[in-house]
């Protein structure tokens, strides 16, 4: 299956005095073919990337996720705070979506 997002940029930061290494993904959800289907297409399209994001991770490795609009920087921010790979779900990252939509 054809990946539903292309990785825009990758940045990685090294903290030698925390002996930890930042790596930001800048991603694009590429549109569906499906005109009748956008909201399947989304949700789908999110899951994929965040398996993508984490594959090469520990259980217990930290991970915090923040959702942004780079073309309207006045759209708010979507911030999940940094847990253990192992906490992190799909209902976590939705839960936060459905509040910062409101």
């Amino acid at each position: 299956m054809a990946r539903r997002f292309k990785i825009q940029d990758t940045i990685t930061r090294r903290y030698s005095r925390f002996s930890e290494v930042e790596t930001q993904l800048a991603s694009r959800l590429l549109p569906t073919h499906n005109a009748r289907d956008h909201v399947s297409h989304f949700l789908a399209s999110v899951n994929d990337l965040i398996d993508h994001a984490l594959q090469n991770l520990s259980v217990g490795d930290m991970v915090g996720i923040t959702i942004q609009n780079r073309v309207n920087q006045n759209d708010k921010l979507i911030g999940i705070s940094f847990r253990r790979k192992d906490q992190l779900a799909g209902d976590v990252i939705w839960t936060l979506v459905e509040m910062v939509s409101k």
